[in-house]
């Protein structure tokens, strides 16, 4: 049985409890060093309850350590979470992806980074998430950091931890009793036709390259990187379809690169009208012009939408336009995500089903696509109700 011990201040509260279990003496007869844990105590917590917690603790900590898992590991959390990412980009994880995880070190290091892993607990982590819900800001807006973004870092924790136990560096992932903040629920916004109209109709007003590259956005549901990312060669003018395989991303380090898809199944073929592909066509013919006009200073890397020189376009690029755009024609201001929820949406109120609007928007499961427009499928089916009215009950 594990042996729990307390652990007092000078002043007597009590502070954590000291965790032993025994290993027994090895071949040549000598007794093994125990396996030890510290259970930390919340001051909020009264004794009595601090107590049970530990036994309880205990009792999962002996069990693991029977097992097989041990925590006799030193290292400190920042020192494990950097191997994990290194681990991560020897796997060929996407490079954006890793660059978003060292962003998070920076405050999660200065909270938890000096925390040996075996002594890592769920309340450090919630008084974490409680300082980066009080004290953090948005690099980008200025404000608090949103439930979702803590929820990220979370998520980021988590994963160096749960690495921990597969390595049998500690018994359990204390992410998995941690109480990060929830998520909130916010439903996809879409544009309405009316909308949509008066943004077609400013487009006719506009370059024939923005002209082409928002319509696409709209009519593909695509995502900005996806579309910057299009290459001459992956649209099918015989079937009339585009096939995404790319993506633009851009990292500090990196600059702006090409790169796969978000995940394997972002991989797809998209149909495309006749209206579309007309529009395709005028717009390959006045950018061959232009390459011409250019001349040397142009190189062609394939890609149907550029910069003046050839080179791929930021991902950023594409919403500082829309934002100057709105402005000259007064309209709201929109977001290039806009466009892929406004698709869907609309092929839902048309009745179209979640398979194949997800195979459209590249969604891993259907199960996404799903959530993310739950209160648009519920709109939907209203109209459904009206239609079924309409069949069975109204009278001749």
């Amino acid at each position: 049985m594990a042996n729990i011990q307390e652990r007092r201040d000078k002043s007597g509260k009590l502070i954590s409890y000291s965790i032993r279990v025994h290993r027994g003496r090895g071949a040549d007869g000598k007794q093994l060093k125990p396996y030890t844990a510290t259970f930390e105590v919340s001051p909020t917590w009264a004794e009595k309850s601090a107590r049970k917690k530990a036994e309880a603790f205990a009792a999962t900590f002996e069990k693991e350590c029977r097992e097989g898992v041990t925590s006799d590991s030193k290292q400190r959390f920042a020192d494990y979470a950097e191997y994990v990412l290194k681990l991560k980009e020897q796997r060929g994880d996407k490079h954006t992806t890793i660059t978003d995880y060292r962003s998070m070190t920076e405050r999660i290091y200065p909270e938890i980074g000096h925390i040996k892993l075996k002594d890592l607990q769920a309340h450090h982590l919630n008084t974490l998430y409680a300082h980066l819900m009080r004290n953090g800001v948005n690099k980008r807006t200025g404000g608090k950091l949103s439930n979702k973004t803590v929820l990220r870092y979370h998520r980021f924790i988590s994963i160096v931890l749960t690495q921990a136990v597969k390595e049998s560096l500690i018994p359990f992932n204390p992410a998995s009793r941690a109480e990060p903040p929830k998520a909130e629920k916010k439903e996809a916004k879409y544009l309405q036709s009316a909308d949509v109209a008066a943004i077609l109709d400013a487009l006719d007003k506009e370059p024939i390259k923005w002209r082409t590259l928002i319509h696409l956005l709209l009519i593909t549901g695509a995502r900005r990187g996806e579309i910057i990312g299009l290459k001459w060669d992956r649209i099918d003018f015989d079937n009339n379809r585009l096939y995404i395989c790319s993506t633009i991303s851009y990292t500090p380090d990196r600059g702006v690169y090409e790169s796969t898809p978000k995940t394997e199944s972002s991989k797809r073929y998209v149909s495309l009208p006749v209206e579309t592909m007309q529009l395709l066509k005028q717009y390959r013919a006045w950018q061959i012009q232009e390459r011409f006009r250019i001349g040397e200073y142009f190189v062609n890397q394939g890609f149907v939408f550029s910069q003046d020189n050839g080179s791929p376009m930021h991902p950023d690029s594409v919403g500082k336009w829309l934002t100057k755009f709105c402005k000259r024609h007064d309209l709201p201001h929109i977001n290039p995500h806009a466009f892929r929820h406004t698709m869907a949406s609309m092929l839902y109120y048309n009745g179209m089903d979640s398979v194949s609007i997800s195979k459209r928007l590249g969604h891993a499961q259907v199960s996404t696509t799903s959530d993310i427009y739950a209160h648009v499928i519920a709109e939907a089916d209203k109209k459904n109700a009206d239609i079924l009215s309409e069949i069975f009950l109204k009278k001749a």
